[in-house]
């Protein structure tokens, strides 16, 4: 997450070629048979239905989430806020020229326009991606880690370079590790007793490791912490009311 950058299954919108000179996002167009009058129009009639249930808090909810749809496909600055060919190549090339580092790159363009929190799912088809239970070390050494590498620090930097980094919690995470032994296919399988994370931005102390592992990464060996313990963190640096206990040594 970008104010949150990490990882979820279903990504709001889904990115087409990097390297198209736009970089196309259809979801924010419209589609041939249907023009901004026909919109409009579309807008009035859901406008006049959600004016029938305005008594509703399920009415008022869903009409709050429509309006955002609409500004979606009519804000200038939504629109600009997506045209990645506005950033220079060299600045692309930095990120990489994958989805991934593309989509890492327009997480931060949209942070920069307003938005709350921007997430990139790093997995749209796991088994190709992190899932590694074949071929994880070949898998790692010449196309994740350079990927993510690129990614991950150029977002950093850009952040810090715009001053940005100080108001901005970055999370780069997975829901859980591979196993400590290798499978017979050169793969490392599921395994949640222990894995790692990275958290970065305002309200954290920088260049601080918390926790270790045994020496093969099977179980953590010095200050366990928990899901729970991270959420919660992250809660208490935005101001949300936690549930569960923060890692106060991570905080500023």
């Amino acid at each position: 997450m970008v104010g949150g950058l990490g990882r979820v299954r279903d990504p709001l919108f889904v990115l087409r070629d990097p390297n198209a000179p736009d970089f196309a996002l259809p979801e924010l167009g419209l589609p041939p048979d249907v023009n901004a009058g026909r919109l409009d129009a579309r807008k009035r009639l859901l406008d006049a239905v959600a004016a029938g249930g305005a008594g509703d808090t399920w009415a008022r909810e869903l009409s709050g989430f429509q309006g955002r749809a609409f500004d979606l496909l009519n804000s200038p600055e939504t629109q600009k806020a997506f045209r990645l060919r506005d950033e220079p190549d060299r600045v692309r090339e930095r990120y990489g020229r994958n989805i991934y580092g593309q989509s890492t790159l327009l997480a931060r363009r949209l942070i920069e326009a307003g938005t709350r929190l921007a997430c990139v799912s790093w997995a749209p088809d796991a088994n190709a991606t992190w899932d590694t239970h074949g071929q994880n070390f070949a898998k790692l050494k010449n196309e994740l880690l350079p990927q993510f590498d690129a990614a991950l620090s150029s977002l950093l930097t850009d952040l810090s370079d715009r001053g940005m980094l100080e108001r901005t919690l970055v999370v780069a995470m997975g829901e859980f590790g591979r196993s400590p032994k290798v499978n017979g296919n050169a793969g490392r399988d599921h395994w949640n007793f222990c894995y790692g994370l990275l958290l970065a931005g305002g309200g954290l102390r920088p260049g601080y490791v918390h926790g270790a592992s045994d020496r093969i990464g099977a179980l953590p060996s010095r200050q366990p912490v928990t899901p729970a313990d991270v959420i919660a963190t992250v809660y208490e640096i935005l101001g949300v009311p936690p549930w569960g206990s923060p890692i106060r040594e991570l905080l500023a």
